[in-house]
């Protein structure tokens, strides 16, 4: 269940970001070397690095992704072609998002938006040198956090190999805003956010469609990673129900420029889709590909908007197609003309 890492880093926000004085983020790394023996000189030659990202939706945490990244590691090593291969993965928290949190309490700032979020993944870029230290870096996204991956792939071109996102919030339209102020999500802002213990809050989750729905080992890293114990002797979220609600409410820019950023993407891009998405029908999601036809596949699988947190085991191939577009594999129907690093 819960992917223990091989070391967790706190690091400043981005330092173009309002809150870069004083807010943190904190980022876990998970290393998987290679069963390789590195000393011998002939296996050194062809030993390779490649580094995944994960970025979380709104409401959530990194430790919610822990059943898709031991999913993936293990698929990972049952491919030939990995046996070479240092893996490393990185899960982080959005700063008003899980740990991050907790180390940002008191400093959450109105202004913050999505283009801040894709920012800070810019941070860890630059901080960790993944495009430097590793042979291929791919970004693994979901809804908040795929938005806020091609963001940064729009402000800065070729900070990923590739990418896999996954219910990406987009518009190809501007709303209403008397429109958007009806919009279900907004009710976040009322949901209930304390509990006297751990168990009330699982038997109270339990309760709702949305959360009957999680794998059910999602559902047991939320209730033991994304909420904490406070002072009063409670258990509160960890990410405050006002920010949940903020992130949602000032959604509008950045989903209708990362829509139109994807005319202008220079990598691979796999999209995937849920068939019960509330957020965008099949039939809407599937016209993604037309903005760009080079660099742009999409597939769709069954569950909804959090289909990575509810059926980890149907991401896995979305990712592998990901890594074969990166990889310009010749069984792909589509030829974007990418050439792997590997």
């Amino acid at each position: 269940m819960y992917l223990a890492p091989t070391k967790t880093l706190v690091i400043p926000v981005h330092p173009s970001t309002f809150g870069h004085d004083t807010q943190k983020l904190v980022v876990n790394i998970h290393e998987f070397p290679s069963s390789v023996n590195s000393s011998s000189s002939s296996s050194s030659k062809e030993k390779k690095k490649i580094a995944y990202i994960f970025s979380h939706s709104n409401g959530f945490h990194k430790e919610a992704f822990h059943p898709l990244m031991r999913q993936l590691i293990a698929y990972l090593r049952t491919l030939q072609e990995y046996n070479s291969t240092d893996i490393t993965f990185i899960s982080w928290d959005a700063r008003n998002h899980g740990d991050s949190a907790r180390l940002n309490d008191g400093t959450f700032l109105e202004s913050y938006r999505w283009s801040d979020n894709a920012m800070d993944v810019k941070q860890i870029i630059d901080e960790l040198g993944l495009n430097e230290k590793y042979d291929q870096f791919v970004g693994i996204g979901h809804s908040f956090g795929a938005t806020s991956m091609l963001l940064c792939e729009f402000f800065y071109p070729n900070s990923f190999t590739g990418l896999c996102v996954i219910e990406p919030v987009l518009s190809s339209f501007m709303i209403p805003e008397k429109i958007r102020q009806q919009f279900p999500v907004l009710s976040s802002r009322k949901r209930r956010d304390e509990w006297l213990n751990r168990e009330e809050c699982k038997q109270n989750l339990l309760k709702k469609e949305f959360f009957k729905l999680l794998h059910p080992d999602v559902l047991e890293l939320y209730v033991n990673y994304g909420i904490y114990d406070t002072e009063k002797g409670t258990v509160k979220l960890k990410c405050p129900r006002e920010q949940e609600f903020h992130i949602f409410n000032v959604s509008q820019y950045e989903s209708y420029i990362a829509h139109r950023s994807l005319q202008i993407l220079k990598i691979p891009v796999h999209f995937v889709y849920a068939l019960g998405s509330s957020f965008c029908s099949p039939e809407e999601a599937g016209t993604v590909v037309n903005e760009n036809k080079k660099k742009i596949t999409i597939d769709f699988v069954e569950g909804t908007h959090m289909v990575p947190n509810e059926a980890p085991d149907l991401i896995i191939p979305q990712i592998k197609k990901t890594i074969d577009r990166i990889n310009d594999k010749p069984s792909h129907d589509v030829d974007d003309g990418s050439k792997s690093k590997l």
